[in-house]
């Protein structure tokens, strides 16, 4: 996941031009209270608390609400990527010119939908390793409500577990009550057809937990260290279907459609700010709705935008994710005066970190070609109709117990690369396909390989930051996206972090039970043994999975707006970033519910 918003501008002298903005307007009889920008993992919780708690909120998405397979079967989640109901077909860079490898115009698939990426995610939810980024913005703000502990707190409010006793004493870090349903091995599908349960995926699903110890609980407070090998917690709810934040949403603007609006399909264009007295002000939002961003199915070519305001009487919340929310306030006149003057965008706040700490995880997949097929994936096309599709059709009469009821990652193996690191830095996870990364075509290679095994070696806290700049002062202008992976202090040592993963996971896949089953690997393939050689796969395979604020999630310099999504991270977080993410959602609300009350 991801990181732009760069949180050392917090020292930064922060410049603000006044004299162009009007005088603020009376918000007394403004349009809501809140306007929320972004219906993903950080806007989703944030809005639908503030609407609970009985307060006027309009939830602005640029995609619209899509309930199909693709977003609601947990294995049809490679289909989800190139679904054009919901697919943003975002391009980057990888490496800056002059580097020895070039990979240009690099796929990163997002979603525009209710609920945003987490309607395509891969349903993974772990907090382990995140220990370090809670604990360091407790000390950076001075704030304990930040520390690991106290968000373990959070998390306990969102999570409703279903694979635990609430009864027992090891199940006080989680939740029972909350929206967000979590579930592991969906294990009564071999149960209700032993056939599935063939030696191959027994030995791929047994021989990871020979590799280490067993990690009792990834997402206890305990548990955020730990090495070892632990079995993973999934968004999927009891009927084998994904479970996210879309689900919060209908739900809350079901029972609460007087609090919680929605404009969706609807482009956000510029925040609109305004000259306070001794402050600038954000009182609004300028959109256009059935506007496309530049990287949907749906966008025809640059318009000229029909636009509308809509004002809040307390507070503008941005949650557009780690490209559109910098985008935006820079399209509002928030960010580095040098690049907004190049694009004509007189500068309302000067803070030189918007759109300058781009950060993802580090991921690179092994794939192995195994010897025979697994029984599970038998008639499976990963198809929408059930007349050519068997396995659909199963699904379906068999109350959702087949291959469609697995997210994909089985179990997980964490080490430590270094002993001078403050906790584990490598996850390595294992999934039954071959997925090499992202590429357009990726959904078909899946459903065309029943033979198959894929490890994907994960750095945490990677060094890489990149960055997210305009091209131009138009909404609908692509953006320039430059991830420069590696190029960071550090970038050597992750490098051979990760190539002393693949070397594990390689003696692993050898050593166990399913090595009986492999018939060759794939990538990197067996003729690339050389430190040199692994290293050179690592530069040509890397893939990424997905501050100018202050510690209550403000933008420094303007009052009433804040920042709430990935990008309030000055370090992406753990190993995987939705649920950390929902977590500062809902500490968000806090937050922003008692400034509300107080005012």
């Amino acid at each position: 996941m991801l990181s732009v918003l760069s949180i050392w501008a917090l020292y930064l002298i922060v410049g603000v031009a006044r004299a162009a903005l009007p005088t603020c307007p009376n918000t007394t009889n403004a349009d809501y209270d809140f306007i929320v920008v972004g219906a993903g993992a950080g806007g989703g919780p944030l809005a639908s608390r503030l609407a609970e708690a009985g307060y006027s909120v309009l939830l602005i998405d640029a995609g619209h609400d899509t309930v199909n397979y693709n977003t609601t079967i947990p294995a049809y989640y490679p289909r989800s990527l190139e679904d054009p109901q919901i697919t943003l077909n975002y391009t980057y860079q990888e490496y800056p010119s002059g580097f020895s490898v070039t990979r240009n115009d690099q796929w990163y698939p997002r979603a525009r939908a209710l609920g945003g990426s987490t309607v395509h995610n891969d349903m993974i939810s772990i907090i382990a390793g995140t220990r370090q980024d809670f604990d360091g913005l407790a000390t950076t703000f001075k704030d304990n409500t930040w520390s690991r502990k106290n968000m373990q707190n959070y998390f306990r409010r969102i999570e409703h577990n279903l694979y635990l006793s609430s009864l027992l004493d090891f199940s006080k870090d989680h939740g029972f009550n909350g929206w967000l349903k979590t579930s592991l091995l969906p294990t009564d599908v071999f149960l209700s057809n032993i056939f599935f349960l063939d030696p191959q995926i027994a030995a791929f699903a047994a021989s990871p937990f020979l590799s280490g110890f067993p990690i009792i609980d990834l997402n206890s407070y305990g548990g955020d260290a730990a090495e070892g090998v632990s079995l993973i917690s999934v968004t999927v709810d009891e009927h084998h279907q994904r479970s996210s934040v879309r689900d919060r949403l209908a739900a809350v603007q079901k029972s609460h459609s007087q609090h919680l609006h929605l404009s969706l399909d609807t482009l956000a264009t510029k925040i609109l700010l305004c000259n306070s007295g001794s402050n600038v002000t954000a009182y609004g939002v300028q959109m256009a709705p059935g506007a496309a961003l530049p990287v949907a199915s749906n966008f025809n070519g640059k318009e000229n935008l029909k636009t509308q305001n809509v004002t809040a009487r307390h507070e503008v919340i941005v949650s557009a994710g780690a490209f559109q929310s910098p985008q935006l306030l820079m399209l509002s006149g928030i960010g580095d005066k040098a690049q907004l003057s190049q694009w004509g965008i007189e500068t309302v706040v000067h803070l030189p970190g918007v759109g300058t700490n781009l950060q993802d995880h580090d991921e690179v997949a092994l794939n192995w070609r195994l010897k025979n097929n697994f029984t599970l994936f038998n008639g499976c096309k990963f198809l929408s109709d059930p007349a050519v599709d068997p396995c659909l059709a199963y699904w379906l009469s068999s109350h959702h117990k087949n291959l469609y009821a697995f997210p994909g990652a089985v179990d997980a193996v964490i080490t430590q690369s270094s002993s001078s690191l403050p906790a584990p830095d490598i996850l390595t996870y294992y999934i039954p396909v071959l997925f090499r990364g992202f590429f357009r075509g990726v959904p078909q290679e899946v459903a065309d390989n029943h033979n198959t095994m894929t490890a994907i070696v994960l750095k945490g806290h990677p060094s890489s930051k990149g960055t997210v700049k305009l091209t131009g002062a138009h909404p609908q202008d692509p953006l320039n996206i430059q991830k420069l992976h590696f190029q960071a202090p550090g970038g050597s040592a992750d490098v051979a972090a990760i190539r002393e993963a693949i070397k594990r996971a390689r003696k692993l896949v050898g050593s166990t039970p399913i090595g009986l089953f492999v018939d060759t690997e794939i990538a990197p393939g067996p003729n690339v043994k050389t430190d040199d050689e692994i290293d050179n796969f690592i530069y040509n395979r890397v893939f990424d999975p997905n501050a100018v604020l202050d510690g209550n999630f403000k933008v420094r310099g303007v009052n009433n707006l804040r920042v709430v999504d990935i990008s309030a991270f000055p370090n992406v977080p753990g190993f995987f970033v939705t649920t950390p993410t929902y977590m500062i959602s809902e500490k968000a609300a806090d937050v922003i519910l008692a400034a509300a009350r107080n005012t």
